[in-house]
């Protein structure tokens, strides 16, 4: 069953290896000489620090997708073909309503962080399956949510009540 689906931005944590290449440059005299190689080992300490910030763990873009979420798992369409998240593996969820995004921490795989406008729905819909209502009722993140539905006996305004009837 689909209780969810809509377009979101994936975004993917994780590190990875970045190449860069050394290079000299000298020529001439001793002046000119020593002033290459000067040059030449600022050029490669630049290129070694800019490889190694790209490399650090960091949020990597990876589209945004048409996503669903079932009963079992997470989908999304990108590049042409599935992609699925198992319920069972995630180990945790960290929602963040108000910013419209939410991450899942798996065990296994690099944790994803799924934003835009249908998020915050999906953070709720997806904590419900995972840990129920009362997880829902307990959080903080999800109080701006309002999610709780009227106790027996409460009193409904009168827009709540065309509401519930239509």
């Amino acid at each position: 069953m689909v209780h969810a689906d809509a377009p979101l931005r994936h975004e993917v944590w994780y590190g990875m290896d970045v190449p860069y290449s050394q290079s000299v440059v000298a020529f001439g005299g001793p002046v000119m000489f020593t002033a290459g190689i000067l040059a030449s080992a600022v050029g490669n300490a630049m290129a070694r620090q800019k490889a190694a910030r790209m490399a650090e763990s960091q949020w990597r873009l990876h589209g945004e997708n048409q996503t669903m979420l079932t009963n079992h798992r997470v989908l999304a369409f990108a590049d042409g073909r599935w992609l699925t998240w198992a319920h069972q593996s995630v180990m945790e969820l960290w929602a963040a309503p108000r910013e419209s995004t939410f991450v899942m921490v798996f065990s296994g795989i690099d944790p994803l962080r799924l934003t835009g406008p249908g998020a915050p729905w999906f953070a709720v819909a997806l904590a419900f399956i995972l840990y129920g209502p009362r997880f829902l009722a307990e959080r903080p993140e999800f109080q701006c949510m309002d999610l709780m539905p009227p106790q027996p006996g409460q009193s409904l305004g009168a827009g709540e009540e065309r509401r519930e009837r239509g």
